[in-house]
């Protein structure tokens, strides 16, 4: 009997310590993804040192710098209480965090995004995608896989937490009035600055009706950055179009547009060269601030070769492309 006796006090001692917070609980445990060898970051801003980060295909080291950190939901609060807040109301199966500098290096290309109903442009620094990576290792060497892109069409519908500094594009395949889609990324909206990037996977399944990630950005730091730029009511007949792409004589980074005919009804048309594989879009004015290709937003790829007539029909400020042999 007296055996009996201290055996129950140990198992009610035991239930004490975890109910005081003696014991491990869901909230004070790295949620960390056993079914990956990492989440990285991804996009052409810089890291927290100053490295210029890249997407994906980019070196080994730069793939480990931009390695994510497993962290309990507890963690949160010393990064921001809100945040924690949010997080705590959420079922979490996995947690992740990185501190990323946003908006002070220019990426070469533009992105969009809303803010209080009104849409705006902003450098492609203000970018960015999360993967969930395979790593295959053979003696020194490492070959990082994206195996999971955050977010991405059927499988990982992300939501901001912080929709003050971070902006989420629409959860649909089809592009919205304003070219938003899954295919769009998630912009940072609150500004030039070092940033705390807290990403979370819940345990419930991505839908088009609920999300399966959701992402917060906590700004630790502001500095002096690339400035945002409304975009104002586009008007077709106010720009010029020209056809840029692989091809010969183009060559995307030579910058080399095949100019287009305003054909007076909505349309420009113009004439281009392609061999099978070339990749090509629309785009206004000689620059990236305004270009167009597939439905999805992808480059246009050519099946075979031959001579093409490529139209640009404008419904109002939206686009469609399509190109033709002749």
């Amino acid at each position: 009997m007296k055996k009996f006796a201290v055996a129950l006090l140990a198992v009610v001692m035991l239930f004490s310590a975890v109910a005081c917070g003696g014991g491990t609980s869901k909230t004070s445990t790295p949620l960390a993804d056993e079914g990956h060898a990492a989440w990285v970051a991804h996009g052409q801003y810089l890291l927290a040192d100053g490295t210029e980060n890249n997407w994906n295909g980019k070196d080994t080291a730069l793939y480990e710098a931009s390695a994510l950190k497993a962290i309990a939901v507890e963690d949160v609060k010393a990064i921001d209480n809100d945040l924690y807040t949010a997080l705590s109301g959420k079922d979490v199966k996995y947690l992740y965090t990185i501190d990323l500098l946003f908006g002070t290096n220019d990426a070469g290309w533009t992105t969009n995004f809303l803010k209080d109903g009104k849409l705006y442009r902003a450098n492609g620094s203000y970018a960015f995608k999360i993967a969930q990576c395979t790593v295959d290792v053979d003696g020194d060497n490492k070959v990082y896989a994206e195996d999971q892109w955050i977010s991405d069409p059927k499988t990982a519908h992300a939501e901001s937490l912080t929709p003050a500094t971070m902006f989420m594009p629409v959860w649909q395949e089809e592009a919205d009035e304003n070219g938003f889609s899954w295919a769009s990324n998630p912009v940072v909206i609150g500004g030039a600055g070092l940033y705390t990037l807290v990403i979370a996977q819940y345990n419930n399944a991505s839908s088009p009706e609920q999300a399966g990630f959701g992402i917060g950005l906590v700004l630790k730091e502001a500095k002096d950055g690339l400035a945002y730029e409304e975009i104002l009511e586009y008007v077709p007949a106010d720009h010029t179009y020209g056809i840029v792409g692989s091809f010969e004589g183009s060559n995307w980074e030579d910058g080399k547009d095949v100019a287009m005919t305003d054909n007076g009804d909505g349309t420009w048309t113009g004439e281009v060269e392609l061999k099978a594989g070339d990749e090509f879009k629309v785009r206004a004015d000689g620059a990236w601030d305004n270009s167009w290709g597939a439905a999805d937003g992808a480059n246009l790829k050519c099946e075979a070769d031959g001579t093409y007539v490529v139209t640009i029909t404008f419904d109002g400020a939206n686009a469609t492309v399509e190109a033709a042999a002749k």
